[in-house]
């Protein structure tokens, strides 16, 4: 008899809800041995969710990626990597956007097959654009031009900055499939449907078609309610907020995102990432991400480490299930959280203005973690390649290889 897993509970509310890989395919299958080495009685859950590759029916859905998870990639298998270029030909720059490109590229083939037999309604993957690139149209729009180009179940990754979504409104309008990341409000997701909708009205005047095309709007839920902001405010109006307060700060927002998607016309859908698992005083687990969310279409990208603390639910019998019934906070909980600024501009539909996107804390923080790892990529191959002309590197370069920073 099949098992059935959270997947399947999960289309048990609505069938559109997916569950995606949030790593690169290249971690794949080793993280499922180590699985199934480390809860043997859980098997069966390991290999519904975790087919042996993505070509086969079931499990995860699409995959996704972003600079971060890229540059781990690369740096844990060096020699792999660089083995496919000829270093000694090739500037820093040059080989960072190769290295980055190629682990894309893999990961698309693997997923290739899947999205040949879904009908290209499964087996992509998303592939983010440069995060220094976050205020500039231009550039980010090429970027994606070039991503799109690497294979055509390459699904584009932008941040939701108003230049972003400027770059949404582009790329869309050349049939590209897009997921808008780096969202915290549900004033980015109306701006982000509205984005994806004129970039279609554009597709179809042009002849383009977009038939084909996905688009995912990320509510990274797990980093809104960490932010410093969100407490600092709470206690300057004399208000403490628990941790379950936290929680129900962003599920309210997601379920506030949830009415807009359902509303809207636009065929979008809400991706949650960030997933976070709770420990309580008693040491027990649980995910609200998982728990509370999920009655109507929602996909989630799930860490290996969420991954793993469904599988060791399931290993002890006490399986996760998706939402049952609406969201029910607290009537003391809503009356703190209405108090504070940082909540009601992440939840009022018109809560934050289009330039401010990229000034929330959550974005800033998040954005400055992608940079981070974009400029991790960047020193490893300034130290590789060593300049054309003796004392001819760019003060770009010598930063980079000296203290880890672009200038």
């Amino acid at each position: 008899m099949k098992t059935s897993g959270y997947t399947e509970r999960l289309k048990g509310n609505d069938q559109r809800s997916e569950v995606w890989w949030d790593s690169s395919p290249a971690v794949y299958v080793p993280y499922k041995k180590h699985l199934l080495e480390k809860y043997p009685a859980a098997s069966g859950c390991i290999e519904q969710l975790m087919p042996d590759t993505f070509s086969q029916p079931g499990g995860f859905s699409n995959v996704t990626t972003n600079p971060r998870l890229v540059t781990a990639v690369i740096l844990e298998k060096r020699e792999y990597w660089l083995s496919r270029f000829n270093l000694a030909k090739l500037a820093p720059q040059e080989l960072r956007r190769k290295l980055y490109d190629e682990v894309i590229v893999q990961g698309a083939a693997d997923l290739k097959q899947r999205w040949v037999q879904s009908g290209q309604c499964e087996g992509w993957i998303s592939a983010q654009v440069d995060p220094v690139d976050v205020r500039c149209a231009e550039r980010m729009t090429a970027r994606g031009v070039a991503l799109r180009q690497l294979s055509a179940n390459v699904m584009v990754k932008v941040p939701a900055s108003q230049e972003g979504l400027t770059t949404v409104e582009h790329l869309v309008a050349q049939g590209s499939s897009l997921n808008i990341t780096f969202c915290f409000t549900v004033s980015q997701f109306k701006a982000g449907i509205q984005a994806i909708e004129r970039g279609r009205v554009t597709a179809r005047s042009k002849g383009v078609d977009t038939s084909h095309c996905k688009y995912v709007i990320t509510f990274m839920i797990g980093r809104f309610g960490c932010q410093p902001e969100l407490a600092l405010q709470a206690a300057e109006r004399g208000l403490t907020l628990s941790p379950e307060d936290l929680r129900w700060a962003e599920l309210l927002v997601y379920e506030q995102i949830q009415a807009l998607v359902s509303a809207s016309s636009v065929p979008v859908k809400t991706l949650l990432s960030s997933i976070k698992v709770d420990v309580d005083e008693r040491g027990n687990k649980h995910c609200w991400h998982l728990e509370k969310t999920g009655l109507s279409a929602t996909c989630y990208t799930l860490t290996p480490e969420v991954v793993e603390f469904l599988i060791e639910r399931e290993s002890r019998g006490k399986p996760v299930f998706p939402a049952g019934e609406p969201l029910k906070p607290p009537v003391s909980t809503l009356a703190k959280l209405f108090r504070i600024p940082y909540f009601c501009e992440a939840y009022c539909l018109d809560g934050i203005e289009p330039y401010d996107f990229c000034n929330h804390e959550a974005f800033i923080n998040t954005c400055n973690e992608a940079n981070s790892a974009h400029r991790r990529l960047a020193d490893f191959c300034t130290r590789l390649c060593p300049p054309v002309h003796a004392f001819s590197r760019s003060l770009s370069a010598i930063m980079a290889a000296e203290y880890g920073v672009l200038v």
